[in-house]
C-alpha cells in the first residue's frame, strides 16, 4: 500500500457502513443521522476525511506484519456452476465493441485476482481468490468477464435477440443510478 494513506475514518474498517459509535456521535454533532447520510454525503465525506479516533483500525494491511500461518483457500464458489458450457449472449462494455452483441460460451466463475486479509490477533494471513463470470467470445477469440459486459445465458430461441439499450436501462441498479443523478441535478 502507498505510504500516503491517511489514518482517518475513510481508511478505518470501523467506518464501513458506519459501525463505529465514535463516528456516529461525530456525525450527529454535524447534524447527520443514519437516515440522512445519502442526502448529506458531502458533509459525511468531509468528516470522515478529517476525523480520527483512538479506535482506528486500518482496512488495509499495514506493514511490517508478523505472520504465524498462511491459510491458502483455493476454493472458488460459482453460483452458476451448473450452467458451465452453455451458450450466452454477451455485449462487452468497451467502446471498441460498438455496442455489438456476441455469442459466447459460459466458462464459470474464474479467478481474476487474490483476496488477502490478515488477522492481527491470530497473526494468520488468509489468501483466497476473487472470481467473476468468464465467457469465451467466439468472434473475438478471447475471454470477456461479466464485470466488463452485459450478458445472459441463452435458455431458448427468444433469448437469441441482442441485448438492447432498453434491456440495460431496465436493470434495477441502472435505474437507481439514473434516479440518483436526476435528484442531484435537481
Amino acid at each position: 500500500m502507498s505510504e500516503e494513506i491517511k489514518r482517518n475514518c475513510s481508511s478505518c474498517k470501523m467506518s464501513w457502513l458506519n459501525r463505529c459509535e465514535t463516528l456516529k456521535d461525530e456525525l450527529q454533532k454535524q447534524g447527520i443521522n443514519s437516515h440522512d447520510y445519502m442526502k448529506k454525503w458531502d458533509i459525511e465525506h468531509k468528516v470522515k476525511s478529517n476525523f480520527i479516533c483512538d479506535n482506528y483500525k486500518s482496512i488495509y494491511i499495514e506493514y511490517p506484519i508478523e505472520v504465524s500461518k498462511i491459510n491458502a483457500n483455493a476454493d472458488k464458489i460459482g453460483l452458476r456452476d451448473n450452467r458451465i458450457g452453455e451458450f450466452v449472449k454477451i455485449r462487452p462494455c468497451g467502446k471498441e465493441y460498438q455496442n455489438k452483441t456476441y455469442l459466447g460460451l459460459y466458462l464459470g466463475d474464474l479467478p481474476i485476482g487474490h483476496s488477502i486479509s490478515h488477522n492481527p490477533e491470530t497473526k494468520e494471513l488468509n489468501v483466497s481468490f476473487n472470481t467473476n463470470p468468464a465467457i469465451f467470445v467466439f468472434d473475438l477469440n478471447k475471454i470477456v468477464y461479466g464485470m466488463e459486459s452485459w450478458w445472459g445465458i441463452i435458455n431458448n430461441e427468444n433469448d437469441l435477440k441482442e441485448i438492447t439499450d432498453n434491456d440495460i436501462d431496465n436493470v434495477w441498479y441502472i435505474k437507481a443510478l439514473k434516479q440518483l443523478n436526476e435528484s442531484e441535478a435537481n
